[in-house]
């Protein structure tokens, strides 16, 4: 027996079919979310007067976020890299590389995040700090806080108070054990620049980030 389908179902069929398609395409891309500025490199684009078109090409590949490396930096450096970053629609990160070399305390690290619009504790902070430094460190800073951690350290990630966390899926080796903690914890996975950027395109529509940036 033949099936009669009423033409205002068709037509409605239609739109919904239209309307998805477009979404469904887009989900086998990949979303840039972050990239890294290491000292040389804002040492290098601060002094040859190239911030702007660094920050520029950032935005360009859609990235939305600077993860800013500022030991050593001075002040002036600091609120100009900041700046550029905001004027171009970036969010800048202040990235507190390996503080327990540094001896910081908690309060340490709030200050030096200071001229940034968040902070990064990376996989270093979690080897050496405890769950109860990242809890004073929630109570003390009032902006986002983004977490990265190591594959192996995912027992360390705090219950709550990471506005983003990002996986290390840094070896080839272990890349889709990665990529399937990743989607586990919900978090971005981080790329290395050198050993695992070329798995980008199997990312799906996972977000990632990049280190270090690699546009030079």
């Amino acid at each position: 027996m033949a099936l009669t389908i009423p033409l205002k179902l068709m037509r409605i069929g239609s739109l919904l079919l239209t309307a998805v398609l477009p979404l469904a395409a887009g989900v086998a891309d990949a979303a840039p979310n972050g990239t890294w500025l290491s000292q040389p490199q804002i040492w290098y684009y601060s002094s040859t007067q190239a911030l702007t078109d660094l920050m520029a090409q950032i935005r360009y590949e859609n990235y939305k976020i600077v993860f800013l490396d500022y030991r050593k930096v001075s002040d002036e450096m600091q609120q100009e890299v900041a700046y550029e970053a905001r004027r171009q629609g970036l969010f800048p990160v202040v990235w507190v590389q390996s503080p327990q070399y540094r001896s910081m305390s908690i309060r340490d690290l709030v200050h030096a995040a200071r001229h940034g619009d968040g902070i990064q504790v990376d996989d270093h902070f979690f080897a050496n700090y405890s769950l109860t430094d990242f809890y004073m460190l929630r109570r003390l800073y009032n902006k986002p806080i983004f977490c990265s951690i190591q594959p192996f350290q995912v027992g360390r990630v705090p219950a709550n108070g990471c506005n983003q966390l990002d996986v290390q899926c840094y070896t080839p080796q272990t890349f889709q054990r990665c990529l399937k903690l990743a989607d586990q914890l919900g978090a971005v996975v981080s790329l290395s620049t050198i050993n695992t950027l070329g798995f980008q395109k199997s990312l799906g529509g996972r977000r990632f980030n990049t280190f270090l940036w690699h546009g030079e």
